[in-house]
C-alpha cells in the first residue's frame, strides 16, 4: 500500500514561489501529494494546486499577473492594502471552490488577532481562508471570517508540518522559507514589515516541534519577499532544493511500502529473515 504524502508549504512573501518549483519536481517524479497544509504564500500556492492548477500553469499565472492585479492601496487604517483585489483574484483562480470541492485536501492556517490563536481552515470558502492567511500585519487589512479578525498564519505557525501530519500524512515534506535570512537591501515599507516578520518567524521556527520526515529549505535569502522580478529564479531554486531531497524521499517511500507490506503479511518478513 502506498504511503500518504503530505506537503506543508510555509510563508515567505513572493519567495514562496519556490513552492511551485517543489511541486514541479514532485509531479515530474510522479510522487503524488495526498494532503497540503499551507500558511500565507504557501496557502495561496497550495490552494491553486489543490483546486486543480498544475505547477506549470501556476508559474505562468505568476509571470503574467502583475502587481496591479493583486494590490489595491488604501488610506492606512489597519493596513495599506485592502486585499479586495487579491481576494477577487483568488476566487477567480480557485473557481470559488469550497474545501470539500478541492482535488487534494487542503488546510489553511491563519491567526486570530484579538486572542493570538491559531485558526485552521478545512471547510467553507477557500478564497476566504487564503485571503485571511496572507494578511501580513501592517500591509494587508485583517480579514474577518465568522466574527474573527484574522491575520497572517505565519505569526503562529510559519511552516505547518504538524497540521500536515494531523491531516493523515505518513510522509510529511516541509518546505520552509522562514530560515531564508536577512534582506541586504531594504528599500521600502514592505521590506521593513516583511523583514521584521521574517525575523519573528525564524525564532518561532527554532522553538516549534517540526513533525516532518523531510525538510526542504530553498536558498532564497538573497531575494526580497516583496519582489515581483524574481519569479523564475524562485521557482528554479525550489526545483533544485526538491531535487536535492529526492534520494531521501525515494528511500522513505520504499521503506514505508516495505514496512506496510510486512505488517499486512508477516510471512513475508519471516521469509526474508530466513
Amino acid at each position: 500500500m502506498r504511503s500518504k504524502v503530505a506537503l506543508a508549504l510555509g510563508s515567505g512573501g513572493l519567495r514562496g514561489l519556490a513552492h511551485v518549483g517543489v511541486l514541479k519536481v514532485l509531479e515530474r517524479e510522479k510522487i503524488p501529494v495526498d494532503y497540503v497544509a499551507g500558511c500565507s504564500m504557501g496557502a495561496l500556492i497550495g490552494a491553486l494546486y489543490c483546486a486543480g492548477l498544475d505547477p506549470d500553469t501556476i508559474h505562468k499565472i505568476a509571470k503574467n499577473l502583475k502587481r496591479r492585479h493583486w494590490l489595491d492601496f488604501v488610506i492606512p487604517k489597519m493596513g495599506i492594502i485592502s486585499g479586495q483585489r487579491a481576494h477577487d483574484m483568488i476566487k477567480l483562480l480557485t473557481r470559488q471552490k469550497t474545501f470539500p470541492e478541492l482535488k487534494v485536501p487542503l488546510a489553511v492556517v491563519a491567526t486570530e488577532l484579538c486572542h493570538g490563536k491559531e485558526v485552521i481552515f478545512t471547510e467553507g470558502s477557500v478564497a476566504d481562508a487564503v485571503r485571511a492567511s496572507i494578511s501580513v500585519p501592517g500591509i494587508f487589512l485583517p480579514f474577518t471570517v465568522n466574527d474573527m479578525m484574522l491575520i497572517d498564519g505565519a505569526v503562529v505557525n510559519p511552516t505547518p508540518t504538524d497540521i500536515a501530519r494531523r491531516m493523515g500524512g505518513e510522509i510529511v515534506i516541509g518546505v520552509d522559507l522562514a530560515h531564508a535570512g536577512i534582506i541586504c537591501n531594504i528599500t521600502n515599507v514592505f521590506d521593513v514589515i516583511i523583514q521584521s516578520i521574517d525575523i519573528m518567524e525564524r525564532e518561532i521556527f527554532k522553538h516549534r516541534n517540526h513533525d516532518c520526515d523531510i525538510l526542504i529549505q530553498p536558498d532564497v535569502a538573497h531575494i526580497s519577499p516583496s519582489s515581483f522580478d524574481a519569479i523564475d529564479e524562485c521557482v528554479a531554486i525550489g526545483e533544485r532544493a526538491a531535487e536535492d531531497a529526492l534520494p531521501m524521499l525515494r528511500r522513505l517511500l520504499v521503506e514505508k511500502e516495505c514496512s506496510s507490506a510486512s505488517a499486512e503479511n508477516p510471512d513475508l518478513l519471516h521469509a526474508s529473515e530466513s
